[in-house]
């Protein structure tokens, strides 16, 4: 179960890889407490499947969210429908995710005896990118909450406040909304990274840049 404000876990096991990576490509513009909820509506209902369906009692190397989702005999767009029934929205755009991950798995993952989440766990940023849907803040929001040596940052709204405030230069170039040019995006980034970092060295109240991220989120919650 994803829990919006504890969503860092470097722990995470196949299922719950997979499961993270659902709800951090569903919850982009979306409330993330309803986003969640869903999420684990739909990770309930695949638990049962699993157990009922007779297909993984012979075919159990692997399970999860997106396991289920891709199909192993199912025709057609099955995937893409049962997230309409849990009311996930903008299905063109996971239509082409499945097809991609249908791809990644036939074609090379089982090969490789591979799995989507060890695939998911190792994936750099520009492979994540890599994904359709996936953007520079998804990908970064995702590795930042499952690898503890994650360098990288999603310029979120808080974020881009933070890094505005810090910008004592020129703030009025922090732009409020994440910028959608890569060049930009990494400028700011870094801008971003040096003053979390010494956010971390001078508040000593978090060690990582994940705990800096939700201790500055909640910052600007309270405001």
């Amino acid at each position: 179960m994803v829990i919006p404000n504890k969503v860092t876990d470097y722990n995470r096991n196949e299922w719950d890889l997979q499961e993270f990576f659902t709800f951090a490509v569903a919850v982009q513009s979306k409330n993330s407490e309803q986003t969640a909820h869903k999420v684990g509506e739909l990770s309930k209902h695949i638990v049962e499947q699993f157990s009922i369906n007779p297909f993984y009692k012979t075919n159990p190397c692997e399970t999860g969210i997106l396991h289920y989702l891709l199909g192993e005999q199912d025709e057609g767009n099955a995937g893409v429908e049962l997230l309409k029934e849990f009311k996930f929205g903008k299905y063109h755009q996971w239509v082409k995710l499945i097809d991609w991950f249908k791809e990644l798995k036939w074609y090379w993952l089982d090969k490789a005896g591979v799995s989507i989440g060890e695939w998911l766990r190792e994936a750099s940023l520009e492979h994540l990118e890599w994904v359709p849907s996936v953007g520079k803040k998804t990908s970064r929001f995702f590795k930042l909450h499952t690898d503890p040596n994650a360098w990288c940052v999603p310029l979120d709204t808080h974020i881009l406040k933070f890094v505005r405030d810090k910008h004592f230069i020129d703030p009025e170039r922090i732009p409020k909304q994440t910028p959608s040019s890569i060049y930009e995006y990494q400028s700011i980034e870094s801008f971003a990274l040096k003053y979390m970092d010494n956010y971390i060295t001078q508040n000593g109240t978090c060690n990582t840049l994940a705990e800096a991220d939700l201790e500055i989120w909640r910052s600007y919650a309270n405001v």
